[in-house]
C-alpha cells in the first residue's frame, strides 16, 4: 500500500463512522419521544379493556331488569389491574338514564403523564353502543377509537 493510499482508507473510515453515528441520533430523534407516547397509551389501555369487559355483562343486566345495576362489583370481576386504580359507575347506577363509567388511573407505578387521571365510557341506549373519551387524561394518550 502507498504512502497515498493510507490517507484516504482512514478518511473512508472516518466518514463511515460518522455516517453511522448521524444515522443513529436521527433514529433516536425519532423513536425515543414514540416510545415514551407507547408507554403512557399501553398502560391506559388498560382502564379502556376493563371497562370494555364491563359492556356485556351491564347490558344484559340492563336488558333482564330495565335498570342499571347500583354498582359494578356486583356483575363485573375485575374493576381494578395493574395500572388502573378504579372503575366507578360515575353516572346512573341504579337508574334508567345514561351510563357512564369512569376509571381513574393510578397514583404511583404508572407513567407520571397519565398518573391519577380519568377515562369515561359512557351509553345513552341501554348498552347498544358505548362511547369512550378522555376524561382527565390528554387525548393522545387514548385509544384511536376514543379520540372523537
Amino acid at each position: 500500500m502507498s504512502a497515498q493510499e493510507e490517507p484516504k482508507k482512514k478518511r473512508s473510515s472516518w466518514v463511515a463512522w460518522l455516517a453511522l453515528a448521524v444515522l443513529v441520533v436521527l433514529v433516536g430523534a425519532i423513536a425515543m419521544p414514540m416510545y415514551g407516547d407507547y408507554t403512557e397509551r399501553s398502560q391506559a389501555s388498560e382502564a379502556f379493556l376493563l371497562m370494555s369487559g364491563a359492556k356485556t355483562p351491564l347490558a344484559e343486566y340492563f336488558a333482564d331488569h330495565g335498570k342499571w345495576p347500583p354498582s359494578l362489583e356486583k356483575i363485573v370481576e375485575h374493576t381494578s389491574g395493574k395500572y388502573t386504580d378504579s372503575i366507578v359507575m360515575s353516572k346512573g347506577a341504579g337508574g334508567k338514564a345514561d351510563l357512564e363509567l369512569t376509571a381513574r388511573m393510578k397514583a404511583e407505578r404508572v407513567h407520571r403523564r397519565i398518573a391519577g387521571t380519568t377515562v369515561l365510557l359512557s351509553t345513552a341506549d341501554g348498552g347498544k353502543t358505548w362511547r369512550c373519551r378522555p376524561g382527565t387524561m390528554d387525548v393522545k394518550y387514548v385509544p384511536g377509537s376514543c379520540r372523537n
